[in-house]
């Protein structure tokens, strides 16, 4: 029953790539880094731990800073970034000391042009260092928040022994993080011959290598399927992204293979989609038009090389436009014909302003043709970007809010057809180890019920979750959150909102109302009305709340504290009977305080 459910998910999920129709909300450039002393150089023994993450903003001039320090040995002096790859030292980058919040990071910091252009080659690193390690304790290697494309171009040039054969194919592989599969698709012109095998090869380019697994679905010069990761070999991921596997035909002329191509990581930042009717605004009807594009960035940043493959139809131009999905915009760019009939490309510079409408979507490509001089078929350059959040977790959050000093820490990616969610939480202080952590899914305030468990690890909680689409939405507005339980807390006792942004108070002194003491509150159990008597030492605007053992606000009484002793009288005849729990808050400063548990009697 579970396969059946993936593979239904998969195939939406796989639907979406295919038509690249669907409007999801923008995505982010967001990179995060889990830290240790094992990465140090040298490696430092410590059982120290740390998770940072850094969230661009739109226009790129700004990042957002996250992170928290846990079994650290001593204060930090110093959180850094730097330019070097796993086991390597290079140059500072950016100071994050100015986000530095006692063992919290949080804040916004400006940021130099190469800062993103190394972060997305897995160039950058951060290092934190403590009175006990001065010159470093922990450190952790940034990975980019993207799904994964490998683009194959395939030809007779690349048949070991090589052949001449007019056939051509493009397309590549797809892998949604998260996913248990690899999508694939790829268009095929002239073949000599109906096909034997298609199939997934290991070794690199110039020898044959040793087969790996069959591609089904092809027909019609069209093959699209999906691969099963459990059905490769281990680290298959890794190795294509290292260029160890091709894909090859073979044909009743060409038993040995008559096309044959490479399979390429694009990247990180890159762009594999299609081109067809759906996107065309308007829609053309029925037309054979059918297209992939390549678009990557130069490692500057400053220019995108875009390469298009177009069957069933011939262009009297491929040009690229600046729009959103679904609305028709200006010509930018005119791709160039090639020898190979079909296939288009150019290297052409961009602005800071273009690199922005690539991140967020709102390049396309359009193929014109003398009956449809405004466009036959479109392709949004839909990129490999997900929608990233960075967010804390803290008593204050749980509804009623608990007396744990517990705080934590998180990140989460999802991918733009809202299929797969990739997260990371670590945690501190809590009452002892986690007993359940769950995803849930209410609005900030309310409870709701659980729609995905957590792995129980520790300090770091990470895990990747096929999701509802409908959850995919929820998470977007805010309306889902991380939920840590311990032995004292069975119900909860921490809480994080995933959001873009911190929900918690600063770490820094004490907030007012922790400033009262000498509580007392009577009668227990009441009936009509509550006394409640307390000293403060600061005074403040604040409320008095009750909440019922279901987390709802029951009653709210606003209080002008003073400065010393002070009483209040609370009128309680309207409440049904039951357990409440009474929390003096200061909303303005998102702090709160629990003065008791109560019963109400008739």
């Amino acid at each position: 029953m579970k396969k059946t459910i993936h593979k239904f998910l998969l195939a939406f999920c796989v639907a979406s790539f295919f038509s690249s129709a669907l409007i999801a909300q923008l995505p982010h450039l967001v990179f995060h880094a889990e830290l240790n002393g094992d990465e140090q150089i040298p490696a430092v023994a410590t059982v120290g731990k740390g998770l940072i993450t850094l969230i661009y903003s739109p226009d790129r001039s700004k990042m957002t800073v996250a992170g928290l320090m846990v079994d650290i040995q001593d204060d930090i002096t110093a959180v850094s970034l730097h330019i070097g790859k796993t086991g390597e030292t290079g140059a500072l980058l950016v100071d994050l000391m100015p986000t530095v919040n006692g063992r919290r990071l949080n804040g916004e910091v400006s940021i130099p042009a190469e800062l993103l252009q190394n972060l997305l080659p897995d160039r950058v690193y951060a290092t934190v260092s403590t009175v006990a390690h001065p010159s470093g304790e922990i450190r952790g290697q940034f990975i980019c928040e993207t799904d994964l494309d490998f683009k194959g171009i395939l030809t007779g040039d690349e048949v070991v022994p090589a052949v001449v054969a007019p056939a051509y194919g493009f397309g590549g592989f797809h892998f949604p993080t998260g996913s248990e599969d690899l999508v694939y698709a790829f268009l095929i012109r002239d073949l000599s011959s109906p096909v034997t095998e298609v199939a997934l090869y290991r070794g690199y380019p110039g020898e044959n290598g040793t087969f790996v697994h069959l591609l089904p679905g092809y027909a019609g010069g069209f093959l699209q399927g999906l691969l099963e990761l459990s059905e490769l070999p281990p680290n298959s991921l890794r190795d294509l992204r290292e260029g160890k596997f091709y894909v090859l035909f073979k044909t009743e002329n060409f038993p040995d293979g008559e096309i044959r191509g490479q399979l390429d990581f694009l990247g990180y930042f890159t762009s594999f989609s299609p081109i067809n009717k759906v996107q065309q605004i308007p829609n053309p009807g029925n037309t054979p038009g059918f297209g992939f594009s390549h678009n990557m960035l130069n490692q500057t940043l400053d220019s995108i090389s875009t390469t298009v493959f177009i069957n069933g139809i011939t262009p009297t131009s491929v040009d690229i436009h600046i729009a959103a999905p679904g609305i028709n915009g200006p010509v930018f760019v005119t791709l160039d014909n090639t020898p190979t009939l079909g296939l288009y490309h150019k290297t052409y510079k961009i602005d800071g302003s273009h690199l922005t409408d690539f991140a967020q979507g709102r390049l396309y490509l359009s193929a014109k043709t003398a009956s449809h001089p405004n466009g036959e078929i479109r392709g949004q350059m839909k990129n490999s970007l997900r929608k990233g959040y960075a967010f804390d977790l803290c008593k204050e959050q749980m509804v009623p809010p608990t007396n744990s000093t517990g705080i934590g820490v998180g990140m989460a990616s999802v991918d733009q057809a809202n299929c797969y969610l990739n997260y990371k939480v670590i945690y501190d202080r809590l009452s002892g180890p986690p007993t359940e952590a769950l995803i849930c899914q209410a609005p900030a305030t309310m409870n709701g019920s659980a729609i995905y468990p957590m792995p129980i690890n520790k300090p770091v909680l990470p895990g990747i979750q096929e999701i509802m689409a409908s959850h995919g939405v929820a998470i977007e507005l805010g309306e889902t959150y991380v939920l840590l339980a311990t032995d004292q807390y069975p119900n909860g006792e921490i809480r994080g909102q995933i959001v873009r942004g911190f929900s918690c108070p600063e770490l820094t002194g004490t907030s007012i109302v922790e400033n009262v003491s000498k509580v007392s509150v009577s009668p227990v159990p009441f009936i009509t009305e509550l006394n409640v008597a307390f000293d403060s030492q600061s005074p403040f605007e604040g409320r008095i709340v009750l909440y019922d053992a279901f987390g709802i606000q029951s009653l709210v009484y606003p209080v002008q504290v003073v400065a010393g002793n002070q009483t209040f009288q609370i009128q309680t005849g309207d409440l049904p009977s039951g357990y409440y729990t009474m929390m003096l808050e200061t909303p303005g400063q998102g702090a709160s305080v629990m003065l008791k548990k109560l019963i109400r009697q008739q």
